[in-house]
């Protein structure tokens, strides 16, 4: 059996929310794993509709956790491996949902495009007022090599981030090796070493 995702709200009382484009990525990932039926099994054990999630409308984050620890129950896979998947999944989605040139806007490049991460979330937060988005730090090691530091309010996340660099690198069309460190009980945060490989 997969491995829920545990203890997301211990480190903070805020009741943050995420915008309905996520879980509707997220239902794409569990149907493209299992289809139609098991999606739904999954929302009537979390207690939501199974039909499509308003993409600009906020969900309380409880929703998403929990449809994300029942695909893990439900699929026999990890809380982290539902998350990894989603994060991949995530770009290649939100390009198809007309946020693909904002990509190209803030970077040609997956090393820009990770510097101008909180440049982009900051101008999505225009049309997201409710959005709370994480934090992020490049740190320049050398040619093929940086440091990406991870700072959010929620926590367990840092799955959907690996999955994220990987989708990246899938669009600009880059090699890479990811490290987690997780760093999240001594610093309140994650790193993540990349490593810029030859094509």
């Amino acid at each position: 059996m997969g491995q829920p995702t545990l203890n997301l709200f211990s480190r903070s009382t805020r009741r943050l929310f995420m915008y309905g484009l996520l879980n509707q990525a997220l239902k794409e990932v569990v149907l493209s794993h299992a289809g139609e039926r098991v999606w739904s099994d999954i929302c009537v054990a979390v207690g939501v509709s199974a039909e499509d999630f308003e993409f600009l409308v906020p969900y309380d984050d409880v929703v998403t956790y929990r449809l994300v620890e029942v695909a893990s129950e439900t699929l026999g896979v990890s809380g982290n491996e539902i998350l990894q998947m989603l994060g991949r999944h995530w770009v290649a989605f939100t390009a198809q949902q007309g946020y693909g040139e904002m990509m190209t806007l803030f970077g040609r490049d997956l090393r820009t495009c990770l510097k101008n991460l909180n440049r982009m979330h900051g101008h999505m937060g225009a049309m997201m007022p409710d959005l709370h988005p994480p934090r992020f730090i490049v740190d320049d090691k050398g040619p093929d090599h940086i440091t990406l530091q991870y700072h959010s309010n929620r926590e367990g996340l840092a799955p959907v981030v690996t999955g994220i660099l990987e989708g990246l690198a899938d669009r600009f069309k880059e090699k890479i090796h990811i490290t987690h460190v997780s760093k999240e009980h001594r610093s309140g945060h994650d790193e993540f070493e990349i490593l810029f490989l030859p094509i």
